[in-house]
C-alpha cells in the first residue's frame, strides 16, 4: 500500500511538472543604462571589447530603434572603433533600395553633400524620422572612405506583394515572390502578435486576413534584405579588412529569425548579431537566450 501511495504521488508531481508552461531561458542582467551585454559570454562588456569580438566576423547584423538617439550613438561608437582598427565599412541600410546605390556612391565619393543626399532621397516625403540620426552614421562611413548600399524593397514592390498583383510583376519580381517562405513557425510566432489590430491599417481582401497579408510583406522585407546582403557579401568582402554591416530594425534581427536566417540560406559567411533593449526597470532585466549575440541596453 505504501509503495502504491508513493508511486501515485510521484506520478501526480511529474504530470503537474510536465503540464506547466515552460518559461524562456533568460540571462538576468543588472540594469545599467547604455551598457552592452554579450549573451555569447554571459557578461557585460565595453564597446572596445565588442569591437574586438566582432573582428572575427565578416558580416555584422545590427538592429536599430529608428527613433532613438541612444541606439544611433551606440552604432556610431561601434563604427568609430572598427574604423580606428583599419576596417573598411560597407554599410547596408534599409532606408535605401538597390536603385539608390549610384546616388549613395556619389555621396561617399564626395560628389554630393549630405544635404544633397537628403534632398535626392526625398527624405521628408519618405519618412517623418529625424534625418540627423541616420546622417551621422552616413557621414562617419563617408569620412572613413567606406561605402553605403541600399537593400530594401521599394513601396511599389511591397504593394505588389501585399496585394498579390502577380500580373504586373516583372519576371524577377515574380521569381522572388514565388521564393518567399512563409512557413517558418518560430518567425511567425514572433511576428504575428504585432498584427492583432492590423485591420485598422490593412483591411482583409477576399478570404485572406490582414494578418496573412502583413506577414507576407514582413517575410518579403526580411528575404529581400537578406538576398541583397548576401549579394553584397560576395561582392565587397575582398579582404580581412572589409566589414559588411547590415543595419535594419530590431524586428528584422531578433532571435536571428529574420534577415540573418534568410541570409544563412544564401551565403555561408560567419555573422554576428546585435540588437537593442529599452527598459524602464530599475534593478534587473531578463534577456532571452538566443535573442542575439550581444544586446545594447538603454
Amino acid at each position: 500500500m505504501k509503495k502504491i501511495l508513493i508511486y501515485t504521488l510521484t506520478s501526480l508531481l511529474l504530470s503537474t511538472a510536465c503540464s506547466t508552461t515552460k518559461q524562456p531561458l533568460q540571462f538576468h542582467v543588472k540594469n545599467e543604462k547604455n551598457s552592452i551585454y554579450m549573451l555569447k559570454q554571459g557578461k557585460s562588456i565595453s564597446i572596445k571589447e565588442l569591437s574586438t569580438a566582432v573582428e572575427k566576423y565578416p558580416v555584422i547584423f545590427v538592429g536599430d530603434n529608428h527613433a532613438s538617439m541612444k541606439t544611433h550613438e551606440f552604432m556610431d561608437k561601434l563604427l568609430q572603433s572598427l574604423i580606428a582598427k583599419g576596417y573598411r565599412i560597407h554599410l547596408a541600410n534599409e532606408w535605401f533600395s538597390p536603385n539608390h546605390n549610384k546616388m549613395l556612391q556619389r555621396y561617399t565619393d564626395s560628389k554630393i553633400t549630405i544635404q544633397q543626399l537628403k534632398h535626392q532621397r526625398d527624405w521628408t516625403k519618405f519618412t517623418t524620422l529625424p534625418w540627423r540620426l541616420s546622417s551621422m552614421l552616413y557621414e562617419r562611413v563617408r569620412k572613413s572612405r567606406g561605402r553605403l548600399y541600399g537593400m530594401n524593397l521599394t513601396r511599389k514592390e511591397r504593394k505588389k506583394i501585399s496585394s498579390k498583383l502577380l500580373s504586373v510583376m516583372s519576371s524577377d519580381e515574380r521569381s522572388f515572390y514565388d521564393s518567399l517562405d512563409t512557413n517558418v513557425s518560430a518567425h511567425k510566432s514572433l511576428i504575428e502578435p504585432f498584427f492583432e489590430n492590423c485591420h485598422k491599417m490593412m483591411p482583409a481582401r477576399g478570404d485572406e486576413s490582414c494578418q496573412d497579408r502583413m506577414y507576407r510583406v514582413q517575410v518579403a522585407w526580411d528575404s529581400y534584405m537578406a538576398k541583397e546582403s548576401a549579394k553584397l557579401a560576395r561582392r565587397v568582402l575582398r579582404s580581412k579588412k572589409d566589414k559588411l554591416i547590415v543595419f535594419a530594425g530590431d524586428m528584422h534581427m531578433e532571435y536571428q529569425l529574420g534577415i540573418p536566417l534568410m541570409f544563412s540560406r544564401l551565403n555561408n559567411q560567419p555573422f554576428f548579431t546585435i540588437v537593442n533593449h529599452s527598459t524602464s526597470k530599475k534593478e534587473t532585466i531578463g534577456l532571452d537566450v538566443g535573442l542575439a549575440d550581444a544586446v545594447f541596453i538603454y
